[in-house]
């Protein structure tokens, strides 16, 4: 059951909406662009709708949506949130970058013997992030399959979640197999497991199926950092 907004936070989604609008504009960028610009580079799976969306506010962006159109339109995320009128707060975003959470990055991800992390942990993400109790975790991928949307090499950061829209990319794990990037369709009765590496198939699972299979749910994608 979908919960309704108060209507403090319909108004709160309102001023988002509206500030996202004007800077997207005082940026020169049209809604079609922003959404490319998201899907090109930060993984995202979005439209010019949903960005509409978010500026009429319809939908609220995620923090990780925040964080990334930050760096689109050159400004901070407190100033997208309404939290200050300060379109700057002084410091470049690439020193923005190294504060904030340190996360743990995976080489691979199996819930069954905890996977394989990076060594030397070097990934931030900003303090904000983690308001609500949110946490985060990245995932490397290498030899890849996934290109355009990933390459070998990109570190890609995953809100820990256990539901996964339509227009996201989830982390899923099916057995003791390790987990793999995909996109996950609901129906009525179960759910599409549609992976992005293209040398693996789609399936559909009813929900007795998704239980005898031990499909698990990992995370959702919020950004992706590639090489330069």
């Amino acid at each position: 059951m979908k919960t309704q907004k108060s209507e403090s936070q319909k108004q709160q989604a309102a001023l988002v909406g509206a500030r996202l609008k004007k800077t997207r504009k005082a940026s020169g960028l049209s809604l079609q662009e922003v959404a490319d610009r998201l899907n090109r580079d930060y993984g995202a799976n979005t439209n010019k709708g949903m960005i509409s969306k978010y500026e009429n506010g319809i939908h609220e962006p995620s923090a990780g949506t925040i964080y990334c159109l930050s760096h689109i339109f050159g400004v901070s995320a407190e100033y997208l949130t309404c939290r200050t009128d300060l379109p700057d707060d002084g410091k470049p975003l690439e020193q923005q970058d190294q504060t904030g959470h340190l996360i743990k990055v995976y080489l691979r991800y199996n819930p069954s013997d905890g996977g394989e992390i990076e060594k030397e942990p070097s990934e931030f993400i900003p303090s904000s992030w983690l308001t609500g109790g949110h946490e985060f975790f990245g995932l490397r991928i290498t030899g890849s399959e996934l290109a355009p949307r990933y390459y070998d090499g990109d570190m890609v950061i995953f809100e820990r979640r256990s539901k996964v829209p339509a227009d996201r990319v989830g982390l899923v794990s099916i057995g003791s197999d390790n987990a793999f990037l995909c996109h996950i369709i609901r129906k009525r009765n179960g759910k599409t497991i549609i992976p992005l590496d293209r040398k693996m198939k789609e399936k559909f699972f009813t929900t007795d199926q998704l239980e005898e299979a031990n499909v698990q749910i990992i995370g959702v994608a919020v950004q992706v950092r590639r090489m330069e």
